[in-house]
């Protein structure tokens, strides 16, 4: 018997020896599912300065994650927050967050406005810590942190809103495929480009001449116009339009930076199919 013939053989033999003593072949690695995300619940009540029995009924309570953005400053930009529900007839919230550190206040808005920040006449809370910055709240979970009653709602007035100082912004048009001014459109900024996302700043909406000014902290962003506040897909019927030629283009900021001339051309959505075209730019004639 050859050599190479008695080495099979011994292989064979070792093989069966293996499998008769309970030792398998190494099975595939399985992939560990992704570890599940704990969440903990936040109450509390909210009633209006200086009207102690009178809760801030059927306000919204807005939480900011630490973690995705800088905190709010109304008196700069309004950052949009992570997570917002509905309180009850008696100003009372209850919350489940996951697990984090977040800022927290709360609006209701009475001005009719629903998007960009607070207007006159909307009743807002601002939960801040002693120096007078957003209190950070650490939500553990399978927690209750109860935060307890706070009494300092109050109703803007013009003095309020002449206290905003907007240092760092984007300015520009909104026009239509016609390249006329499109009124009530609002722009959000996005940190990526990937649609779906959350956005962190909404601007005022757009007048009738089309402008639209975005306060917000320095960074770089992604901006798309839409009719509403929005993260999702569009819906039929609502405009669309993004700042870049072709795909979405980074917008850096400064701090105390006013960036102009961030204009944006959109189009109506229609749903499936091709998109409509933009007309050409018309020439400007001297008269």
């Amino acid at each position: 018997m050859s050599i190479r013939m008695k080495l099979i053989r011994l292989f064979l033999a070792v093989l069966i020896i293996a499998f008769t003593r309970g030792v398998a072949p190494a099975a595939d690695p399985v992939q560990e599912a992704p570890p599940e995300i704990k969440k903990g619940t936040v109450t509390g009540r909210i009633m209006v300065k200086g009207k102690e029995d009178v809760p801030l009924s059927w306000g919204q309570i807005m939480f900011y994650d630490v973690l995705t953005g800088p905190p709010p400053i109304p008196e700069k930009y309004e950052r949009t927050p992570d997570i917002s529900r509905n309180m009850d007839a008696d100003g009372k919230f209850s919350v489940v967050l996951p697990e984090g550190k977040y800022y927290m206040g709360a609006v209701k808005r009475l001005s009719g406005d629903k998007l960009g920040p607070p207007q006159k006449g909307d009743y807002v809370f601002r939960s801040l810590n002693e120096k007078g910055r957003p209190r950070d709240y650490v939500v553990k979970g399978d927690q209750v942190l109860d935060v307890g009653v706070f009494t300092e709602a109050f109703p803007l007035t013009e003095e309020d809103l002449s206290k905003r100082r907007v240092t760092t912004a984007i300015e520009g048009t909104i026009v239509n495929s016609e390249w006329l001014p499109v009124e009530g459109a609002v722009v959000v900024a996005f940190v990526e480009p990937i649609i779906g996302t959350k956005p962190l700043f909404v601007s005022n909406k757009s007048g009738k001449d089309g402008k639209y000014v975005l306060p917000l902290a320095e960074g770089t962003y992604y901006l798309r116009v839409r009719n509403s506040f929005a993260a999702g897909p569009p819906e039929p019927g609502q405009i669309v339009g993004y700042y870049g030629e072709g795909t979405p283009a980074p917008v850096p900021v400064k701090e105390c930076e006013i960036l102009k001339g961030i204009d944006f051309q959109v189009v109506v959505f229609r749903g499936r199919g091709p998109a409509p075209q933009p007309s050409p730019k018309p020439e400007q004639t001297n008269e």
